[in-house]
């Protein structure tokens, strides 16, 4: 009898050994989830990580259940550090984190959509589809974050992307280069934005203003670098734009000033006469300086 109790107990012990509580948990996990349990699935898959630690096996599974449930924070919780580790179930995150995005995005979240695309962004925005590319520029590019907005826009609009841009977005990317310094690359983009928006287009007073201020700035650095006659063409451009009105003397004096450089008095005068049309009441700043000007062509 005492043979018999310590063969059974022998054989439990064997089958205990056998026993993989991990596997059992993943297996249950994956029956839970496939039945819309996703919540059920993943306590079982944290489970078996106790008895896995890091495993990407398990560590995909329950970042994937909790992209069902549109947890962000436990989707990246377990997908950011596999992205790094582990290449095997890279299209599969991805493809999570991007149906997590729209989910976000649609819900009214852009917060977290920006939140779910950062791990794909930060490996190339070539891993996110050009609309949630541009959804995220126009987020950060509301939070005045520039840097990081601009790079987003110029993937869309400056590949050849096959999707369906808004023409706000040539305004932005504009604005973004302006913000950041880069009043010459903002000029092709204001540009394509004023050929393309409608003359009722609610941004189209502001592309006008900046756009002629950019080109504005663009002339005195040309005027400073000792380039006449780039600093006529962009002036000539902000004066036929006539925005910003508050430039329009300084655009004209400075254009005076170049092409007297260049040996075209009579040219320069009509510019510095045109200061003083602009300023009727002889109050501004520039009317002593034209006039002195306009004195000397005409007594030379």
């Amino acid at each position: 009898m005492r043979a018999a109790i310590r063969a059974t107990l022998l054989v439990a012990l064997v089958c205990l050994g056998c026993s993989d509580p991990a596997r059992d948990a993943i297996e249950r996990g994956d029956e839970m989830l496939g039945e819309g349990r996703p919540e059920a699935a993943i306590a079982e898959y944290k489970l078996a990580l106790r008895h896995r630690p890091d495993d990407p096996e398990v560590m995909v599974r329950l970042g994937h259940a909790y992209a069902v449930t549109g947890q962000i924070d436990g989707t990246l919780r377990y997908y950011v550090p596999l992205l790094a580790s582990d290449t095997t179930y890279r299209d599969q995150i991805a493809a999570d984190l991007v149906e997590a995005a729209r989910a976000a995005r649609d819900g009214g979240s852009r917060a977290n959509m920006v939140r779910a695309l950062a791990p794909l962004l930060s490996r190339g925005a070539g891993y996110v589809p050009a609309d949630l590319r541009l959804a995220q520029a126009r987020y950060l590019w509301e939070q005045a974050d520039y840097e990081r907005a601009l790079p987003l826009y110029l993937s869309v609009l400056d590949q050849g992307v096959a999707v369906e841009i808004p023409v706000v977005t040539w305004f932005e990317t504009g604005r973004a280069f302006e913000e950041l310094g880069a009043c010459g690359e903002s000029l092709t983009y204001f540009s394509q934005y004023l050929q393309q928006a409608p003359q009722d287009a609610t941004e189209r007073g502001s592309a006008e203003w900046h756009y002629g201020n950019c080109l504005y700035r663009i002339a005195e650095r040309n005027w400073e670098a000792g380039n006449g006659q780039a600093t006529v063409a962009n002036l000539d451009r902000l004066i036929a734009l006539g925005v910003p009105r508050t430039l329009l003397d300084r655009a004209h004096y400075l254009k005076g000033e170049a092409l007297l450089a260049g040996g075209q008095d009579a040219a320069a005068l009509e510019q510095y006469l045109e200061v003083l049309r602009l300023n009727p009441a002889r109050s501004g700043p520039l009317v002593p300086l034209a006039e002195e000007r306009v004195r000397e062509l005409r007594y030379r």
